[in-house]
């Protein structure tokens, strides 16, 4: 059989296999369009999962044209095609380094060189007297506020900044960390990573100015969290109470930063640094609370050991007084609350919210509210509504939850009264609640909810992974981008009023607001916005505001 015989039978297949030359450049197309549709629905989306799924599109989109390339050109085209863009991706490495991901799991680049900021130091600072640090009504004493509900009745933000516009008092750069401040009088408490240290630092809130600090060796670091500490310290009779990330609760003296006292929460959950963040991979974020003497923070420990939810101890001397719970630990803080008229504990574990009895830790009701600290994690704080209901919001796709607590005889009970996935997904933040109304970050974009029914009734504003306080009748946002920003709090629309840009990206820790001064920071820098109010009036700082009679601050 002579070569064109055998080229004429098998040209029709080798026609047909032609095409198969440009079955990769189709694959490369349907990802890209796959890759369109999704950023088009993106607020149906989880913009964190829907950025890793579209790296993933355009990767393979690269690959698959790539490999079209090799099938259809010469090597010299498909070579170019290669390593252009490894090179410029060299080349941007080499003068830019991964700094950190924000929350929708972006990366952010630094230049190579820059030279870190000074950062404040505390040696040879002036000592402040008493009236320093004396407690007023204004104080923001703890995590989310006096109500820990990130709810402040008692003032009016002015808000018509053309006419009354903000001023930031000082602005200055910190140590890495999530923490917030915990204000009382004019010091203002922090937690911030130094080297291989985590530091409760005092500054004065009016200027800035490193008062004293307090050591605690240790380093949480994750790639996809960051560096630095989590939570925010406690004020309570005159001490301060601080845990870090890694694991040492400290009881300091809130004047001088001497330690009173010491717990090991590793040490007491029987668990390793790495053990323990293998499944809470984030680090210890709960703030300690203070309520009838007794602090109160998470404990969980390693998987494989026996898992406690929470550890009472003696406020004064540190000594352990009860466990409770068998689940591990999440990312949100115990809250103080009475229901029924029962003083209770609330806790969101990975597994479940539960409510535990103040004086022995025994376990009155509980419900499932399953996360896991190492992926889908619980962040927000559940909300008691009144006297018989709690709402409960998560981020990663959970929604909203309200709950309706009954107690027969005995027996506590937690039923459903609506459920909805598709709102509120709180993923590091908190909801407020206003005239049977919830207002909260549902994955970034600020968003209503009607209480009763579970409905929406708008969403709009996309401030992000930032932080919200209700103020009177107005929130006071902190966006992600490092800006306040001030909505109304009303139930048919969203109405944004002001806004002012005050530090850098990735703002992620809440705020404090004691009087007029709102002191704000992110993993880089600090500061200090002076509010005008409505009442007091504007002229009225809480410099000025009168000192009260120092009460326990629960």
């Amino acid at each position: 059989m002579n070569d064109s015989v055998v080229k004429s039978k098998l040209e029709p297949e080798l026609k047909k296999l032609a095409w198969w030359r440009f079955a990769p450049w189709v694959l490369s197309a349907c990802c890209i369009m796959g890759l369109v549709w999704m950023r088009f629905g993106a607020e149906v989306y989880d913009f964190g999962f829907l950025n890793v799924v579209s790296y993933m599109l355009f990767l393979a989109a690269w690959i698959m044209g790539l490999l079209g390339l090799i099938l259809t050109t010469r090597p010299s085209v498909w070579l170019t095609a290669l390593l252009a863009p490894v090179a410029v991706g060299a080349l941007l490495l080499a003068f830019y380094r991964l700094d950190r991901v924000d929350s929708e799991i972006v990366p952010k680049f630094v230049w190579r060189w820059n030279k870190a900021a000074a950062l404040p130091d505390s040696h040879g600072a002036a000592s402040a007297d008493d009236a320093f640090f004396a407690p007023r009504n204004t104080d923001y004493p703890h995590f989310l506020g006096p109500h820990a509900n990130s709810t402040l009745t008692a003032i009016q933000v002015e808000t018509n900044w053309v006419e009354h516009p903000p001023k930031i008092a000082w602005k200055q750069p910190i140590g890495n960390g999530w923490s917030g401040f915990a204000v009382q009088g004019n010091a203002a408490y922090t937690m911030e990573q130094r080297e291989q240290e985590e530091w409760v630092s005092c500054y004065d809130a009016n200027s800035g100015q490193l008062l004293w600090h307090y050591a605690i060796p240790g380093l949480h670091f994750n790639p996809m969290g960051g560096t630095g500490p989590r939570a925010t310290p406690t004020i309570y009779q005159g001490r301060i109470y601080a845990q870090s990330a890694v694991s040492e609760l400290v009881c300091l003296d809130m004047r001088t930063g001497e330690l009173v006292w010491s717990f090991d929460t590793l040490k007491a959950a029987q668990a390793t640094q790495a053990e323990f963040e293998a499944s809470v991979a984030w680090g210890r974020s709960a703030s300690p609370v203070v309520v009838e003497g007794k602090v109160i923070v998470p404990l969980g420990g390693a998987a494989t050991s026996k898992l406690q939810s929470l550890v009472a101890l003696d406020a004064k001397t540190g000594q352990e007084i009860w466990r409770a719970g068998n689940h591990q630990i999440s990312y949100s803080t115990p809250v103080a609350a009475t229901l029924l008229g029962q003083p209770q504990i609330l806790y969101i574990s990975e597994a479940t919210v539960a409510a535990h009895a103040i004086n022995d830790g025994a376990e009155l009701w509980s419900t499932k509210w399953p996360s896991h600290s190492n992926g889908d994690a619980s962040v927000s704080q559940p909300i008691v509504v009144d006297d018989s209901h709690v709402f409960l919001s998560k981020g990663y796709g959970g929604g909203a939850v309200l709950l309706k607590i009954s107690k027969n005889e005995s027996a506590w009970s937690a039923e459903t009264v609506w459920k909805t996935e598709g709102v509120l997904r709180t993923k590091f933040t908190s909801c407020v609640i206003k005239d049977g109304h919830a207002y909260g970050l549902n994955d970034g974009i600020l968003e209503c909810v009607n209480l009763e029914t579970g409905k929406r009734t708008w969403k709009k504003g996309r401030y992000r992974h930032g932080q919200v306080l209700l103020v009177g009748d107005t929130l006071v946002i902190t966006a992600e981008n490092g800006s306040v920003v001030l909505v109304a709090t009303d139930p048919q629309e969203h109405h944004e009023l002001a806004s002012l840009q005050v530090i850098g990206d990735v703002t992620w820790n809440t705020a404090a607001l004691s009087g007029d001064r709102l002191l704000m920071r992110n993993s880089d820098e600090a500061a200090c916005v002076i509010l005008p109010l409505k009442s007091p009036s504007p002229t009225t700082s809480a410099n000025d505001a009168a000192p009260i009679k120092e009460n326990a601050v629960e």
